[in-house]
């Protein structure tokens, strides 16, 4: 798959002189909705014998239209290329989200974006928009096409009752309802960053800990500890992580990532680990000091391992 960077506005033909399959969206997350999605727009490119491409931007539009600057997202860029080219996705047009393009009116956007990616075919979810919701939106689409290339829009999808979303999994993850989001994501939710040095405590009661420095603008799951795994070297280990304070030595100040590996020692400090959240054992709790965080992380322990051997 090919990652082609564009700021508007752009050439014609800059991507591909082909036609394509266009999928429309901003994919955080890349979920089980987005992929059903991609499948459609797959579907249509495999019949038509053309490329697939999909279509996001570098921020989510509320950084631009609200002018959020704390905004979390589910995935970042690279996390989202990697999911998509496992989806057969041929081309990912990341725009720069500015403002000239932020306020197109629909009928440039469709000229002068869809048109000037070679569009043969849309795809995009009911609720897509390009503008002016009350506008810009799926509905009047045919209107500004003008017949130039064929639409296909899919409905609200759901799983297991639920719709599928990135508000809804973020929420989720907040929550620390990790299970849940885990169903709507279809796949665990992890986290990438380097090995910096914390506080040291754990190796002094034989749970030695990975201290993850906490990613810009990437969502941390709600407080607690969690059944995870761990990337490391290529290979996968399974963890238990927290998400916390470290109250129990009174230090309210800064949230702590920190994962024991089970059987594992090696000295990983300034090292890329990715970690993949799995299940939430329980909340943060402040105990008696080392003893007490001992015995509780061996309980842990118990109880992580008892989750990976049952799944």
């Amino acid at each position: 798959m090919k990652v082609i960077d564009v700021e508007f506005p752009f050439a014609k033909n800059l991507i591909t002189t082909k036609q394509v399959v266009l999928v429309l969206g901003f994919f955080d997350g890349v979920h089980l909705g987005h992929q059903r999605l991609i499948a459609a727009g797959l579907k249509e490119a495999k019949s038509r014998n053309l490329p697939l491409m999909v279509m996001t931007f570098d921020k989510h539009p509320r950084v631009v239209y609200a002018h959020e600057t704390n905004f979390a997202y589910l995935t970042t860029i690279p996390e989202k290329a990697a999911v998509m080219a496992k989806l057969g996705v041929d081309y990912l047009a990341v725009f720069k989200f500015n403002e000239q393009l932020a306020h197109l009116a629909p009928q440039d956007f469709v000229d002068q974006v869809i048109l000037g990616l070679n569009a043969a075919v849309v795809v995009a979810g009911f609720d897509y928009t390009y503008g002016d919701k009350n506008i810009a939106n799926m509905r009047h689409l045919p209107e500004f096409s003008h017949g130039r290339f064929d639409i296909v829009e899919l409905p609200e999808q759901v799983f297991a009752g639920r719709k599928i979303g990135s508000t809804i999994i973020r929420q989720d993850l907040l929550n620390g309802d990790v299970t849940e989001a885990n169903q709507l994501l279809g796949y665990p939710y992890s986290i990438t960053g380097k090995v910096v040095t914390g506080k040291q405590r754990g190796r002094t009661i034989g749970f030695r800990t990975a201290n993850l420095a906490l990613p810009e603008h990437k969502l941390i799951p709600g407080i607690g500890v969690y059944a995870t795994k761990l990337l490391v070297h290529g290979q996968w280990h399974e963890a238990m992580t927290s998400i916390g304070y470290n109250i129990t030595f009174n230090d309210t100040q800064q949230i702590f990532i920190e994962t024991n590996i089970f059987d594992f020692d090696e000295d990983i400090y300034g090292e890329t680990i990715t970690v993949a959240w799995y299940k939430f054992l329980r909340g943060e709790k402040k105990l008696a000091g080392l003893a007490g965080l001992k015995e509780q992380l061996k309980k842990d322990e118990q109880a992580t391992r008892a989750y990976f051997n049952n799944i």
